[in-house]
């Protein structure tokens, strides 16, 4: 594998000796012993070779321990190591060592933290209801308002399925939800487009503007909320 740049042989064997130590306290006093351009080159090394592949209890004691050591610093670089754990082995919020990073981000970390942790892991779980419902009840994004503002950025099934069910919750809205349709519509991609017309039609939005050619029966439209899987039926009938 090509590591680039920040590739270094002494600061990865250092770096792996604190995770495999667990020692987040030397850690702590490694890092703050590095100059600039050495700290970008272990933050790289530990989103890229070691975050990936390390056991779930050392991914989340870290994950913790960073964060508080300097979220400013490492967020994205925590983040980073998502997709590529999820590829190598799956990835999950539902496990007890994600319980103290949530905590933390509730209670002691910035809004703008814990922000961007639930518009990247919206992103991450687009296809899955249980995860993205577990991320928001664990951030105690309750109220359909705010779980519609991270939907829309997201894309998949299981993640606008979610929004649909917003959107039904928040039916009296009627401007709100064609701003959502108009944001959907400007997003280019075809399933975006294809539930602005979906919404458009089953909450009768008629100041919602485009070339549209859907139609839908009535019993589709009943399906839309039956389930997830009647959902996906329906959105994939459409594709």
């Amino acid at each position: 594998m090509a590591y680039g740049k920040y590739y270094n042989p002494l600061i990865l064997a250092r770096l792996e000796s604190y995770f495999e130590a667990g020692d987040w306290d030397g850690l702590a006093v490694y890092l703050d012993s590095l100059s600039h351009r050495e700290f970008r080159m272990a933050g790289e090394i530990i989103s890229v070779q070691i975050m990936p592949r390390v056991p779930d209890t050392v991914f989340w004691e870290a994950f913790r321990f960073l964060l508080v050591y300097h979220s400013k610093a490492f967020l994205v670089t925590l983040l980073k190591s998502v997709p590529l754990r999820k590829q190598k082995s799956g990835f999950t919020l539902r496990q007890d060592g994600y319980v103290p990073v949530a905590k933390f981000l509730n209670d002691a970390g910035t809004e703008l933290d814990r922000a961007k942790f639930i518009r990247f892991m919206v992103e991450i779980f687009g296809e899955d209801t249980e995860e993205l419902s577990y991320l928001f009840g664990s951030l105690h994004v309750d109220m359909p308002r705010e779980r519609v503002q991270y939907l829309l950025q997201g894309r998949g099934m299981a993640c606008y399925y979610l929004l649909f069910q917003c959107m039904r919750q928040l039916e009296h809205e009627r401007d709100f939800l064609v701003r959502c349709c108009q944001f959907l519509m400007k997003k280019g991609d075809a399933l975006s487009f294809n539930l602005a017309s979906v919404a458009k039609l089953y909450f009768d939005l008629t100041s919602v503007k485009g070339t549209f050619s859907l139609h839908l029966a009535p019993y589709q439209l009943g399906c839309l909320d039956a389930s997830f899987e009647s959902f996906c039926r329906v959105m994939k009938s459409i594709s």
